[in-house]
């Protein structure tokens, strides 16, 4: 479809889509997308738009003024807004971008988790594959094609969770998160401490609390309780040990600790757990 509107320039497309009432409760879906070219009259300012927005900058610029913040997107950055809240972008003579207009259930409180963990601005070099998705995707209706529900629900998905992926790091780098992972892990029959970990590593409890929580989506003193449990099913399934001697095994000093927490976290007691056929 060809525009006509102030600062899109000859050549740009965009696509409307009217999802099923049963496309919208199950699945992600597509509201528009749209290849741009755009000069400095190209500006867009709302107070509120019911849809996230995913862009990927193939040239140009583009000026963005979001949640109190400002930045300048060029070639290869991606922006993920939620335009239900104020926005307001405008480009530069040379912009050109490709985006989508999406919904889908619990898709804005995944959009709003990992821009509280990432921001809203993305310059990696993973940003290259998103991009190749992205145009994929809307030259998939430049050819009068159509995707699949199925196909467009994990296009999506999966370009969102690659903006919360880890940045990509040099080799034999080891970062401090994957330090307190081994050392929470080296450690599991024992509790440890977030000051302990946090020292282990050379940060400060609450910086370190931070970064932990922005890479895994776990409090450290969290993961590693994820950590005992885990490893407490695994011994459960393979191994005669006693409910006592598991507990004791993965860092609790009673077994009656060991069970609640254990219950609390699973819905089973670990016998019970033990007795599941998986």
């Amino acid at each position: 479809m060809l525009l006509n509107e102030t600062g899109v320039a000859k050549g740009s497309h965009y696509y409307f889509f009217t999802p099923s009432e049963t496309i919208k409760k199950h699945y992600y879906h597509l509201i528009c997308c749209g290849h741009y070219y755009c000069n400095a009259d190209y500006s867009i300012k709302r107070d509120y738009f019911p849809y996230l927005l995913l862009m990927y900058i193939r040239s140009g610029q583009l000026h963005v003024n979001y949640r109190d913040k400002s930045v300048t997107a060029k070639k290869g950055d991606i922006l993920l807004l939620d335009c239900r809240e104020p926005h307001h972008y405008y480009g530069s003579d040379g912009l050109e971008f490709i985006y989508i207009h999406f919904d889908g259930p619990n898709s804005q409180e995944l959009c709003r988790y990992i821009m509280k963990q990432h921001g809203f601005f993305f310059q990696h070099k993973r940003n290259i594959e998103i991009g190749k998705q992205l145009y994929q995707m809307i030259y998939t209706y430049q050819n009068e094609q159509e995707m699949s529900v199925s196909d467009c629900t994990c296009t999506i998905y999966t370009m969102i969770n690659s903006l919360s992926a880890k940045q990509e790091k040099q080799y034999n780098e080891t970062s401090p998160v994957d330090q307190a992972i081994h050392y929470i892990k080296a450690n599991i029959n024992r509790q440890v401490t977030l000051k302990e970990i946090a020292q282990h590593v050379n940060l400060s409890p609450y910086y370190f609390s931070h970064v932990f929580k922005t890479e895994t989506g776990y409090a450290p003193i969290e993961f590693a309780t994820k950590n005992r449990i885990d490893t407490a099913k695994g011994l459960l399934k393979t191994t005669s040990l006693s409910v006592s001697d598991i507990a004791f095994e993965v860092g609790y000093s009673s077994s009656s600790g060991f069970i609640n927490i254990f219950y609390k976290k699973v819905g089973f007691t670990p016998t019970e757990f033990r007795n599941l056929t998986i």
